[in-house]
């Protein structure tokens, strides 16, 4: 199944006080929320890595596979710290190297993921295939007749 991040999901890895101190910090006045950004940021980079196996197709758009969860929130609990400038902890910043050595997994089609119920009509850019085409002969057995 394909899912979008919520707020609710992010508060599995983030403590309610701490995310809406997070968001306190990071708005001066006029800005706007930056959860929200931070999700749709870290939901295009998991729907990157997702399209760059040529075997995946996408779900709609602005969701991920649900395998990718987890993975996606552990990025989501380093950035948006890193938002307001805080060093994140230790666990957390392995837990984000361990998110994005999955990712790359998932790009090198090394880790299945589901396939959506509903395709996206955003095209991957996967790079091209290689193509081979067959040689033109230029001998054939009257040619080499005698030799």
């Amino acid at each position: 199944m394909w899912i979008s991040i919520t707020e609710a999901d992010v508060l599995t890895v983030l403590s309610g006080p701490e995310l809406e101190a997070y968001r306190n910090a990071a708005k001066a006045t006029g800005q706007t929320d930056p959860v929200a950004p931070v999700i749709a940021q870290v939901t295009a980079l998991a729907r990157g890595y997702v399209g760059a196996c040529g075997r995946n197709r996408l779900g709609e758009s602005g969701t991920i596979p649900e395998k990718l969860l987890a993975p996606a929130l552990d990025l989501l609990a380093l950035r948006l710290p890193q938002r307001v400038r805080l060093v994140a902890n230790e666990t957390r910043k392995s837990n984000a190297q361990e998110a994005l050595r999955l990712f790359e997994r998932v790009a090198n089609c090394q880790f299945d993921i589901e396939e959506p119920l509903v395709a996206d009509t955003e095209v991957s850019s996967v790079g091209p295939s290689p193509t081979i085409a067959a040689r033109t002969k230029r001998f054939g057995s009257a040619q080499q007749e005698g030799v």
